[in-house]
């Protein structure tokens, strides 16, 4: 049982453990329970209603200060930590991208084998990386490289990880390893992989435009419209925004 310590004021944990179930990674290695690992997953893919993000973070704060080794809480606690500094401004948002490294860092040296940890260590050092500029941070390419190509070994077909790939190809000039027809080749698969995951669309658009395919990329920003069941409910309506944006400028309003 948690200790009265663990019980967030306002009953923050207690509700956590009981939220509905949305999507919860495996996590052999923790010593927390199936429910509230759910309850924190739901709370982060609904972090855009409320105060779903700062309380997630108040109760894995408070149970990683019971159990401060516990890789699927750490993980977990990091990617919360980008989302919370993509809110903030330049200086405390590259605050929270360095914290959230160091969470993921232990994270994947606790837990190697779980490909979420490599996958938001990747996320939170490219991250860095924007903030800085991409000729300040040519060490953290292969960094963030190296993560997602961990993941990758760990399990091929997490589309997250393509999408990753593919916008790094697409951003780097070509002298540091860019390259448009790899960007291609990654976004491609990360859409076929998963075609719930809204923030690909724009990515493969966008990348089919660099290379004259405007009817293609069209094509797909318009099937973002039949998705019903968003793998980042959080993240859907700026998607549809952004694809909306990018069908007008083709000339394909809607």
């Amino acid at each position: 049982m948690f200790s009265a310590r663990l019980l967030l004021a306002g009953g923050v944990l207690t509700a956590i453990i009981a939220s509905p179930v949305l999507a919860t990674a495996a996590d052999g290695t923790s010593a927390v329970s199936t429910a509230v690992l759910s309850g924190i997953d739901r709370r982060y893919f609904y972090r855009h209603q409320g105060r779903n993000l700062d309380e997630s973070v108040e109760a894995m704060e408070a149970l990683l200060a019971a159990r401060p080794d516990d890789p699927a809480l750490l993980w977990r606690l990091g990617r919360s930590v980008v989302r919370v500094g993509e809110r903030k401004q330049k200086k405390e948002r590259l605050a929270a991208f360095e914290r959230a490294q160091g969470l993921l860092e232990k994270a994947v040296g606790l837990d190697p084998s779980n490909p979420e940890a490599h996958y938001w260590l990747g996320v939170a050092v490219g991250r860095q990386g924007q903030l800085r500029g991409i000729f300040k941070s040519l060490s953290l390419v292969g960094v963030m490289r190296r993560e997602m190509e961990a993941v990758l070994k760990l399990d091929y077909n997490h589309g997250g990880a393509h999408h990753v790939l593919g916008e790094m190809y697409r951003e780097l000039p070509r002298f540091v390893g860019g390259s448009k027809k790899k960007s291609l080749a990654e976004l491609e698969l990360a859409f076929k992989l998963a075609p719930d995951y809204t923030a690909s669309y724009a990515a493969l658009a966008e990348a089919y435009r660099d290379l004259g395919e405007d009817e293609k990329a069209a094509a797909v920003l318009n099937r973002i419209f039949e998705v019903k069941t968003p793998q980042d409910p959080a993240e859907f309506e700026d998607n549809l925004k952004e694809a909306r944006e990018l069908l007008e400028k083709l000339g394909d309003g809607r």
